[in-house]
């Protein structure tokens, strides 16, 4: 039986971790359209098939353990006896053809949804890199179309299915962790919901840091401990960013201890807040051209600094709502808990894929590793390393802090006092190194003129006693700062810590006729394009400029922005032709730098005089 003991060391001897657990359970809120929800590994292993990506005779993957003979204990035994080979799982046996494709789409028991425009969200060169990113799912390994509605099939055939988490409980830094892993059957964002990509299972996560409540915490029922930190595993966030306290507005308790979480749709990534989350992704490649962009367009329209980049990244939306399924305490629908840790066989041994191995290079399409592994097969920083990986490295659990601003305090003393030591010992040097200097000539004392750099010297010992003097002067400004707060520390907003806050987009949603528009946008623009060049309509160049301004003049007027759009149009005009003035003519170029130099140094000197006024 697993106790998921193994990795909680500090914890008190005979703490009933399953009791633990299930005090703080979360509450997971769908969005209303989802097809898959949390199961527990067993049951996903019992539909599943073991393969290794080392290819037989034939090019193919080799097949260790089909269908319907897999189980927790078999995937261990197979994952030790296989521990150079590159594993994974397969859930659903094949992709369902175009009839059965068509059936199941019309199948009445199909939830609805209904999402919103992403592409109205960017301008045009986003849909253009948009597109190009959806085409190479062509030459790069995806998931084959089918397959989300054969995973679907299967996990609605399952018998006595219950939604279940893993939960993994271990202590790091003075924190008592509960790592809360769900696995899903699919990840189907891409294939429901307009998303980035697919992948066959998924693994997700939220987490809690745990601190005492009182003195003497009760092992046996989970009580005396209180949440000090919440991280929800997400697309965007990183470090700090993952977590939030527990009186963050944004978060939503249930019964007290239970935070509820917002799922998402196909993608089953956290949210604190519902709501439909706009994200632009900018491709690494393309990082240095858009800043180049973005400086010029700030330096030419400056109205637009403020605004958000509408032309530029990949849109996708992760619909994050809350209004669909609710699983956890008071929803009707309760978690099965099931303990896991680095002792348990399947997480310790399993370093493989839960899905299929598409072999994209980009990753997203390739199945998920699990709780404990990335897909290289090293250990997670979030299992080894939650502290860590969540940013709390600097920041003591709420019992330890007090001690801690103390032993800072009694080190600034010892710092001070050892600074005091150096100053009093070069400030001794350095008038002894300084009393003849008045009276010798440069000629012996200065190096650059013959002498022995005596006078270099003694500056060298000025500056280094400034050094010690400002390291002093902030040693005792931190030690006295901490002295007068004492224990009563102002505890800092909830935000204080967040480079990026994560809250849904509140954009009005676009028109039925912007939304065809950037659903057609590129399609007429091409259109132009090739008429253009079929009836030799000018040069090719002129041809698409005239293509490329004609659908964005279109654009600005749908959006309400024509007049901002003309004259922007006419200040890059205007620039473009001033530079090509001034390339070709010399005398021309000449005349505008002194004109424009006159007007700035006048203006500077205007500036001066009212100020001495």
């Amino acid at each position: 039986m697993v106790t998921g003991e193994c990795d909680a060391p500090d914890l008190p001897a005979g703490a009933d971790l399953l009791a633990l657990v299930r005090r703080f359970e979360p509450v997971l809120r769908y969005t209303a359209g989802e097809l898959f929800f949390p199961m527990p590994v067993e049951q996903y292993l019992a539909g599943a098939a073991l393969w290794s990506s080392r290819r037989d005779s034939r090019g193919t993957a080799t097949l260790l353990v089909d269908h319907g003979s897999l189980d927790p204990d078999k995937l261990a035994e197979q994952a030790r006896a296989n521990p150079d080979a590159p594993l994974f799982l397969r859930y659903a046996p094949a992709s369902l053809q175009r009839r059965e494709l068509r059936e199941w789409r019309r199948r009445p028991d199909r939830p609805t949804f209904t999402g919103v425009s992403r592409l109205a969200a960017v301008g045009l060169l986003g849909r253009v890199i948009d597109s190009l990113m959806r085409l190479s799912l062509t030459l790069r390994g995806r998931v084959p179309g089918g397959l989300t509605a054969a995973v679907q099939r299967q996990y609605a055939a399952v018998a006595d299915p219950y939604d279940a988490y893993h939960a993994h409980v271990s202590t790091d830094g003075g924190y008592v962790v509960i790592q809360y892993w769900f696995l899903y059957a699919m990840n189907d964002w891409r294939t429901s919901f307009a998303g980035v990509n697919d992948h066959e299972s998924d693994w997700e996560q939220l987490t809690l840091f745990l601190v005492p409540s009182g003195p003497e915490p009760e092992p046996h029922s989970g009580d005396g401990y209180t949440v000090a930190w919440v991280a929800l595993s997400s697309h965007d966030e990183v470090g700090a960013d993952l977590r939030r306290r527990p009186d963050d507005p944004d978060l939503t308790w249930s019964g007290g201890t239970h935070i509820v979480g917002n799922a998402g749709a196909g993608s089953h990534s956290g949210a604190y807040l519902p709501g439909d989350y706009l994200v632009r992704v900018q491709p690494p490649a393309l990082a240095k051209p858009f800043a180049v962009v973005n400086a010029i367009r700030w330096a030419l329209l400056p109205w637009t600094r403020n605004q958000p980049q509408a032309g530029l990244g990949i849109p996708y939306v992760d619909y994050r709502r809350g209004d669909g399924v609710q699983i956890g305490p008071g929803t009707g629908r309760p978690w099965t808990p099931i303990l896991i840790d680095s002792a348990t066989p399947w997480v310790r041994d399993y370093r493989g894929l839960w899905g299929l191995d598409t072999d994209d290079p980009f990753g997203g399409e390739r199945a998920p590793a699990g709780p404990r592994y990335e897909r290289s097969g090293a250990i997670r920083a979030s299992w080894a390393d939650p502290v860590g990986w969540a940013g709390l490295d600097r920041v003591p659990p709420s019992a330890v802090a007090p001690r801690a601003r103390r032993d800072r305090v009694a080190e600034l003393d010892e710092i001070v006092a050892d600074l005091d030591g150096q100053i009093a010992t070069g400030q001794e040097e350095l008038r002894r190194a300084a009393s003849g200097l008045e009276v010798l000539p440069s000629t012996v004392t200065d190096s650059r003129r013959g002498g022995d750099g005596a006078a270099v010297q003694v500056t060298e010992r000025e500056q280094a006693l400034a050094a010690l003097r400002t390291r002093r002067r902030a040693a005792v400004n931190e030690r006295d700062q901490l002295r007068e707060v004492g224990a009563l520390v102002p505890e800092p907003p909830p935000h204080a810590h967040l480079r990026h806050r994560a809250v849904p987009d509140v954009t009005t949603p676009a028109g039925t006729l912007l939304r065809f528009w950037t659903g057609a946008s590129l399609s007429i623009l091409l259109i132009l394009l090739g008429l253009g060049l079929l009836f030799d309509v000018g040069g090719g160049l002129w041809v698409f400029v005239a293509a490329v301004l004609l659908v964005m003049g279109v654009e600005a007027l749908l959006r309400g922005r024509l007049l901002l759009f003309l004259l922007s149009l006419a200040i890059i005009g205007g620039s473009v032709y001033l530079i090509w003035l001034l390339a070709t003519n010399l005398r021309i170029a000449l005349g505008v730098l002194a004109l424009t130099a006159a007007v700035a140094i006048g203006v500077a000197n205007l500036r001066t005089l009212l100020e001495r006024r």
